[in-house]
């Protein structure tokens, strides 16, 4: 399948791929990618979380995502590569699956990836706000597909 990310959601890939690295994270990293795309003001996700939960509430679920990412135990430090590295090549592929043929993936296909995985920190804290994939995919259906790249036009 065909990858065409936002530069947007490419940009926080890299970041993630690079904090992870330079942090030796090698656990929650769709978490930590989550918390990426949060940073954004006008990211697609970004967008979505406040739509579903509330302009104020951005701030706060990042701190309680934060605050959960923090307490969580570390791994075993040989497995810390090879999850980090299958991790990334697995979001590529998970990422394609969830936009539509032909289109651009954006942060909000990462936001929709967190609200279906049950084991994710920061999927628990979004259903704790009530946010869960299907308002999340029903609330992308309101913004542009390809928001994040019209984000990155507006910017240059």
């Amino acid at each position: 399948m065909n990858f065409r990310p936002t530069s947007t959601l490419g940009s926080i890939i890299a970041r993630a791929a690079f904090k992870a690295e330079r942090n030796d994270n090698a656990n929650h990293l769709i978490d930590r990618l989550l918390l990426l795309a949060l940073d954004e003001p006008h990211s697609h996700a970004t967008r979505l979380v406040q739509m579903l939960a509330g302009e104020h509430n951005v701030a706060q679920l990042r701190s309680q995502i934060e605050d959960e990412l923090y307490d969580e135990e570390p791994i075993d430090r040989t497995e810390r590569a090879s999850t980090r590295s299958a991790f990334f090549s697995k979001i590529y592929d998970c990422l394609a699956s969830a936009a539509v043929v032909g289109e651009s993936s954006n942060t909000g296909h990462l936001l929709l990836l967190v609200a279906a995985d049950p084991t994710s920190v920061a999927g628990g804290i979004l259903r704790r706000h009530h946010i869960d994939y299907d308002r999340v995919l029903d609330a992308m259906g309101v913004l542009a597909v390809d928001e994040d790249r019209y984000l990155d036009l507006r910017l240059r």
